[in-house]
């Protein structure tokens, strides 16, 4: 899943730095990542309006 590695953000990132041995697990994530949601929503959109 992309996620917005940020420590600083928890609303669009998981609230964690790139460098954070949690962000393999998002059961540990700080943050929302809705930045990452958004991504794979509008991949989704896409690739079903080029079938």
């Amino acid at each position: 899943m992309p996620s917005n590695t940020s420590p600083d953000d928890r609303i669009w990132g998981i609230g964690l730095a790139a460098d954070n041995p949690n962000i393999a697990n998002p059961h540990l994530w700080q943050g929302t990542n809705l930045l990452g949601f958004a991504l794979m929503e509008v991949r989704s959109i896409l690739t079903l309006a080029d079938r």
